[in-house]
């Protein structure tokens, strides 16, 4: 069949699109399902939360809010919100579409290594197709989900295809026999590398995988190339390497130098009760790195969010031990094998030094997200290990196409998961059942849903698990507001600014009670406190305002509603109120700006329209006052001020059949009206009386 012929010959134009359309449609068979799914987990934060990505004249602000390994990251989700707002599916198609970039680049990088090394030359068809079947394992494998699925995890995905990117460059520099295009490739490597290391720390391993290229590749120049670099250049790449390390130390968001492994004394997020140790993290790393095997061997429980517990000796737990002794035998490979089998040992070696990021301490132990760039390490080794022990192509062929349908299979089962924060946290509970954190974010989603009492069983349950916990100590807070319980409320946020005094969400809620409460000095004092902790919280600045504009500092209250705006563009509370306040000065010109900004925004708000008609009835403009009351009514039947106004306007231009139209309207409402405006409409002749102000 000319098909098959096109999809099996490597000269036909056909050969490699037809690769891509099997790998955009198996992608699409295992994540088009997910395009639907909602915001989970962090997600609620980078996209909900943060404010800057909805508003590129203050997105170079988030400099100084995020770690700046993360912000190209950042800007990714700001050009989605661009152009998706706040719709997921736009988020999760870019991530789908960033994974095939790196099956796209896994795929060309095996290719690539095949070629240099000359590993099983093309014997067979099934050879030729090593490398494009690794790209599909890296494609299918269920352990990819939560780099691909979880939109936030984004950062772990562009940060693969930045190292991938590099890391095929330097090898096409260091093949390539003009010096022009060796100059441009080690170029985009390095260009790669600065862009990886700006979307997430794991791409400062990239110097010490040069490294590993010339190590296992280039010691005794396989190639036999007349034109191989000289020593200078060998000079070269490593001050390169050297300067991407100080770079990395420099602007990584945890300082390598300050938090040493002796000084590390952090709580566990990874298990309940847990404080973590230098020694104590390292030693449990070994386990991490079991586990993460495991993974890749045997994909099956998968958790978002392990119970972890941390290992306080070599032996204890005796997993420990075994965890070093892989790790050593797995370097002791690297050595011996790098000369007979130099893709088996390059895949060895792309484990460990991608892994090695991981030893530098921090609060969570394990996340299956870091798996997805060790995994292209694991994939070549595991397909070049079973090419040679297998020497039968069609059974070699026929065990790696079955495995690739079991993969894929399990990546669809595994992203049901993902579909939203119940379904995610429902897992993780059945899997982790001792820990907080899943009760604690279950009961969030229920809180989000208007489920009040499952939230407060699950923030109830968190408590009882780890009493140095503030999370569900604010949250169930929050509900005991809106249950009226004040006290209760007010002894929960306190008990979480005594668990974690840096947590600026607790003082403002604490802040946001004593406002309710008629306090305010020590409302104040709260919201000061949030902003000392958090400059960059826009409902803080907003509450402060509205303090300040019923203590008369009409002048102070308008720098916090603007300071509000500027971190929140679509704070629409916060333009009304600050347009009430340029009206109150006289300001009415800006007065109407704002409220012009409010209905781009939100287009459906009567209030607002009731305000901008208020200004133009001010200004005598008496067309667009009606106009305005009207839309105001339309939005909000039952608006009584926009009738009272509406029915002395026509009062005033005796339109009578006017005025009657409306008070029947109003009155079909259920709004009360002026009762001078009636006594005036029933007399049928005066304009009856009406403030202005």
């Amino acid at each position: 069949m000319p098909i098959v012929h096109s999809f099996l010959n490597p000269s036909s134009r056909w050969y490699y699109p037809l690769r891509w359309l099997v790998l955009i449609l198996l992608g699409l068979a295992i994540y088009s399902q997910t395009f639907g799914f909602g915001f989970v987990f962090d997600d609620n934060y980078f996209m909900l939360k943060t404010n800057f990505i909805r508003n590129w004249d203050k997105i170079n602000q988030i400099w100084a809010i995020f770690p700046k390994t993360r912000m190209v990251g950042i800007y990714s989700f700001a050009l989605n919100y661009h152009f998706n707002q706040l719709h997921p599916q736009g988020y999760h198609v870019f991530n789908f579409i960033t994974h095939l970039v790196a099956v796209g680049l896994v795929w060309a990088l095996a290719d690539l290594l095949f070629k240099i090394t000359k590993w099983l030359p093309a014997e067979s068809q099934v050879t030729r197709e090593l490398p494009f079947i690794i790209g599909v394992l890296f494609l299918v494998h269920p352990c990819q989900t939560q780099a691909v699925t979880y939109i936030t995890q984004r950062f772990e995905s562009m940060a693969t295809v930045f190292y991938l990117g590099s890391i095929y460059s330097y090898l096409r520099g260091r093949i390539a026999s003009s010096t022009k295009h060796k100059i441009f490739l080690f170029t985009c490597s390095a260009g790669f590398a600065i862009l990886g290391i700006l979307t997430k720390e794991v791409a400062a391993t990239i110097p010490l995988m040069i490294l590993a290229v010339e190590f296992i590749f280039f010691n005794k120049d396989p190639l036999n190339s007349p034109k191989s670099p000289s020593k200078k250049l060998y000079l070269l790449i490593t001050i390169l390497a050297v300067a991407f390390v100080l770079l990395f130390i420099k602007i990584a968001p945890v300082n390598l130098i300050d938090n040493t492994y002796l000084n590390s004394s952090d709580p566990s997020e990874s298990h309940d009760g847990d404080i973590i140790t230098g020694g104590k993290y390292l030693l449990t790393q070994t386990r991490v790195f079991l586990t993460f095997l495991r993974l890749l061997i045997l994909p099956i429980h998968q958790n978002a969010d392990y119970d972890y517990p941390l290992s306080t000796g070599v032996l204890q737990p005796p997993l420990t031990m075994v965890g070093l002794g892989v790790i050593g035998f797995m370097t002791f490979l690297i050595f011996k094998s790098r000369k007979q089998w130099p893709l088996i040992a390059f895949g060895l070696a792309w484990i460990l030094i991608t892994f090695s990021i991981n030893t530098a301490p921090r609060v969570n132990l394990i996340f299956e997200h870091k798996l997805y760039l060790i995994s292209f390490g694991f994939f070549l080794a595991a397909v070049c290990a079973l090419s040679t022990i297998i020497k039968d192509r069609k059974t070699l062929f026929g065990i790696l196409i079955t495995l690739i349908a079991i993969l894929s299979l399990l990546s669809y089962a595994r992203n049901q998961v993902w579909k939203n924060d119940l379904t995610l946290w429902n897992d993780v509970i059945q899997k982790s059942p001792h820990k907080a954190r899943g009760y604690n974010n279950r009961g969030f989603a229920y809180y989000k849903q208007g489920q009040f009492i499952q939230a407060m069983a699950d923030f109830n349950k968190a408590i009882e698990l780890n009493l140095k916990y503030a999370d569900p100590f604010l949250s169930r807070g929050v509900i005991y507001v809106k249950q009226g319980k004040f006290s209760q409320a007010f002894d929960d946020f306190s008990k979480a600014i005594e668990i974690s005094p840096g947590n600026a969400e607790a003082y403002n809620n604490l802040g946001n009670l004593y406002i309710q409460k008629g306090d305010v000095p020590k409302a104040l004092f709260n919201l000061n406190k949030t902003i000392e902790l958090n400059p960059y919280h826009a409902e803080v600045y907003y509450n402060r305002g509205l303090i300040l504009r019923n203590q008369g500092q009409s002048t102070q209250a308008i720098s916090d509603f603007t300071k509000a705006i500027e971190i929140n563009p679509g704070f629409a509370e916060a333009y009304l109120n600050r347009s009430n306040l340029y009206v109150k000065t006289g300001d009415l010109t800006q007065a109407l700006s704002d409220l012009d900004k409010i209905i781009d925004i939100n287009p459906n708000y009567a209030e607002v329209y009731f305000s901008r008609g208020n200004i133009y009835y001010r200004q005598n403009d008496l067309t667009q006052a009606i106009a305005d009351y009207t839309q105001a009514i339309a939005l909000d039947p039952r608006h009584e001020k926009a009738y009272t106004n509406l029915i002395a306007i026509y009062l005033g231009l005796n339109e009578f059949d006017h005025a009657w139209d409306f008070a029947r309207k109003a009155k079909e409402a259920g709004c009360s009206i002026n009762p001078e405006l009636i006594q005036a409409l029933k007399n049928s002749s005066g304009h009856g009386t009406f403030d202005k102000k």
